[in-house]
């Protein structure tokens, strides 16, 4: 009986010993599942970081090389642009604005003035002009016409003549038509030397004589600026000049009288709002001749 006892004791204990054999198995069993399945969510999770890291820069390089792209196209179509426009500013372009800047802001005084022509004896009140002092600058100034004359008693020697010219035209305010009416041995060579720029054509005989003036130094108009040569009585001087300038005149060549032409023309035209519209588009027809020679 004693030995029955004994036997199912060391019965029991082998049962206890299995199960916390069996129990141990199973808990490094679940353990190493455990483990595992820890070790298998960080593999996946780094593998899911890194392949997010990865998107992400090839995403912001995509990003950063399409901005290149259009940062690059801009710059070419805005050179294109500047290109296009430096293209599109023409000599004619050119020559429109320095008209325009040379009539800006001039008053209708020397508006009138600068239609006129005449010769520097006529202007400066002397018998016979060899120079050009402070009594051409006191008339120019007086008087701002569109250009003198010369003939040849005014050309004593090559550097007489064009000292003479050289001081004309630095105390003038307004660029002026040099012109040479007259054939001298004293000047052999090419006019334009001298600084005469503009030279007679075509002159008719009477009191109103049609003439056209082109330019020496490349003048752009094809057939140049028409002048008419007014002489006569002095009192009727100013309605001739008005009659033959609304008859399509440029210049008006006015020798004896010209002070008595300027002032009755001036006053005939101050006032009127269609006549001083005429005498600023005149003048634009005259200084594009005079700065198409500076081109």
């Amino acid at each position: 009986m004693a030995k029955k006892k004994k036997t199912a004791r060391a019965s029991g204990r082998e049962l206890r010993r299995q199960r916390r054999i069996r129990n141990q198995i199973l808990a490094y069993i679940t353990l190493g599942l455990l483990i595992a399945g820890v070790a298998a969510g960080i593999f996946f999770a780094g593998r899911f970081i890194t392949t997010w890291i990865s998107d992400k820069r090839h995403e912001k390089e995509l990003e950063e090389e399409m901005a290149a792209m259009a940062e690059a196209e801009q710059a070419d179509t805005e050179a294109s642009s500047e290109t296009e426009e430096i293209q599109e500013y023409t000599e004619a372009d050119l020559l429109d604005e320095m008209v325009a800047a040379n009539i800006a802001g001039m008053p209708l005084e020397d508006q009138v003035a600068g239609l006129f022509l005449t010769t520097p004896e006529a202007l400066t009140d002397v018998d016979n002009a060899v120079r050009a002092g402070d009594s051409t600058q006191a008339a120019l100034a007086a008087y701002p016409i569109g250009g003198l004359v010369y003939a040849g008693t005014n050309v004593q020697s090559e550097e007489q003549f064009t000292q003479m010219l050289t001081d004309t035209i630095s105390r003038s305010k307004y660029q002026l038509f040099l012109i040479l009416d007259a054939q001298t041995d004293a000047l052999p060579e090419d006019l334009s030397v001298y600084g005469i720029n503009m030279e007679f054509q075509g002159k008719g005989e009477g009191s109103f004589r049609t003439v056209t003036l082109p330019s020496l130094l490349g003048d752009r108009t094809e057939e140049g600026l028409v002048t008419v040569e007014i002489s006569g009585e002095e009192a009727a001087l100013a309605d001739a000049c008005l009659e033959a300038w609304q008859n399509g005149a440029n210049l008006l060549y006015v020798q004896e009288g010209i002070k008595t032409a300027y002032e009755g023309m001036l006053a005939r035209i101050q006032g009127d709002a269609e006549l001083e519209a005429q005498v600023e588009a005149s003048l634009e027809a005259i200084y594009r001749v005079k700065c198409s020679s500076s081109l």
